[in-house]
């Protein structure tokens, strides 16, 4: 595992910083007997970062990477206390650890779980890491929220399902009807019976349209999200990508064009990708377009799309 890497700046050299590094590295090993290594790298590094996070060519600094170390808290005690090294943010560590930990749950399907984890890095990351930091948090927590939304989604189809088993054929309505008018004495006895399955029926209705809204209410986190990273990874084209993903669960077609464009004009190599995701949305706008032009009220129209697609 990478982690946590520090600048060294100030009166310390590269060398002086990897002769440190050794000495740590060799301490940490006799106590522990594990294998892991410190590496000292150069790079540049500006004034200021741009909106892509690309630092421009500037100060030569050193930045210690610690390896085969399973946990941010071990990195940051090596680096604390074998290493004795200063300077070193709690909080960025509490931002890298909740941000690791919520990768972690969400590949294992704690969904929940991982966006209270990227919640607590983005609380963490409050100025003290960089905006690039932010923005990949930000793609994660999306990227959670639309996990969040297929689930709902799942469910919503399980009780419409539910529910369409419930509503009797009109043939079974018609026979009902003919067996009341022949034998008014069972009459009451099925007028009842409808009455209760109506109630039935309405309650299931009730729980469809209450998923529904839980569904477009994560897909609203998704799209709030990806929106604000695509601010800051302005460069980044999977931002851009992901950002029309989440627009085009929404049913913002048009818009999530839009932003898929923009990740084709930063990378041109998705061309052959993207370009039939677009052309979909675009057929996708168009029967929308004529759905609404036929009378079907918005509500209704989201709610067959949405458990159909």
């Amino acid at each position: 595992m990478s982690a946590l890497s520090r600048d060294v700046t100030g009166d310390k050299t590269a060398d002086d910083t990897t002769r440190s590094g050794r000495r740590g590295q060799n301490d940490y090993i006799k106590q522990k007997g594990k294998g892991l290594t410190v590496r000292c790298i150069q790079r540049s590094r500006s004034a200021s970062s741009g909106s892509d996070g690309k630092d421009a060519p500037g100060e030569m600094v050193s930045a210690l990477e610690i390896t085969n170390v399973d946990s941010v808290d071990k990195v940051y005690r090596i680096m604390t206390e074998h290493m004795k090294l200063g300077g070193i943010n709690p909080k960025a560590c509490e931002c890298m650890r909740s941000f690791i930990d919520g990768n972690r749950n969400l590949e294992e399907g704690e969904i929940s779980l991982a966006i209270t984890l990227y919640d607590q890095a983005l609380a963490a990351a409050q100025g003290q890491t960089s905006q690039l930091s932010k923005g990949s948090i930000l793609m994660k927590r999306a990227r959670a929220y639309l996990k969040r939304a297929a689930n709902h989604r799942t469910t919503l189809r399980t009780l419409v399902k539910d529910l369409s088993d419930t509503v009797p054929s009109s043939s079974t309505v018609k026979i009902l009807y003919q067996t009341a008018s022949t034998h008014p004495a069972l009459s009451p006895s099925i007028f009842n019976r409808l009455a209760s399955d109506s109630k039935v029926q309405q309650a299931k209705f009730r729980q469809i349209r209450y998923r529904h809204d839980m569904y477009e209410f994560a897909l609203l986190h998704a799209v709030q999200d990806s929106l604000q990273a695509t601010q800051i990874l302005s460069q980044n084209a999977k931002a851009w990508l992901l950002a029309g993903e989440c627009l085009a669960e929404l049913r913002k077609l048009k818009e999530s064009n839009q932003y898929y464009q923009r990740a084709l004009e930063i990378d041109p190599s998705i061309e052959s990708t993207l370009k039939s995701v677009m052309e979909k949305n675009r057929v996708s706008q168009e029967f929308l377009d004529a759905a609404r032009a036929s009378g079907f009220s918005g509500d209704t129209l989201r709610l067959a799309i949405d458990v159909a697609a």
